[in-house]
């Protein structure tokens, strides 16, 4: 590697941004079953049921409840909680005008750290990333993955641009 280069804050290196993980604060613990990475205050569709009502004309007889309405002899229906994914699109701009910066690093260093503690910040919460970047060639597409290997390959593609 040129000697020029190995000045921290001049090169995007992976191993710095994979060491970020420890910085987030947020401790990667069990994913629930994918769809639907965290509950939502919304009514929906989802598998959790919310609550149990009296059935509206109009109302989707798939979901009628055969327990309330046996006990109380009207038609009840159930409202499910609403289930999401997070997903995090991470957009980097690696142009070469991003190639100049202050003491501590280039700007495009400093936004790809900024990147990667977001990124690693969802992927500890359940969530999905993926990136598109610009660079002097041609963009970098990073699919949403989720999990440290999704973020692993985000990485790779900030490193690329």
């Amino acid at each position: 590697m040129n000697p020029a280069l190995d000045v921290p804050g001049i090169a995007l290196r992976a191993e710095a941004l994979i060491a970020m993980r420890a910085g987030t604060g947020a401790q990667e613990g069990p994913l629930s079953a994918l769809p639907g990475g965290f509950v939502t205050k919304r009514r929906g569709h989802g598998q959790e049921v919310a609550d149990v009502r009296a059935y509206v004309a109009g109302d989707d007889i798939r979901h009628l409840d055969r327990g309330a309405t046996a006990r109380t002899g009207a038609l009840h229906v159930r409202q499910f909680q609403e289930e999401r994914d997070r997903v995090t699109l991470l957009v980097a701009d690696f142009r070469p005008c991003m190639l100049w910066g202050t003491r501590r690093a280039f700007r495009s260093v400093a936004a790809a750290e900024a990147l990667a503690m977001i990124g690693w910040r969802g992927v500890a919460e359940g969530g999905r990333v993926g990136l598109f970047a610009l660079g002097a060639g041609d963009p970098v597409v990073v699919p949403v993955r989720g999990r440290v290997r999704g973020m692993l390959g985000v990485i790779g593609g900030m490193v690329r641009a």
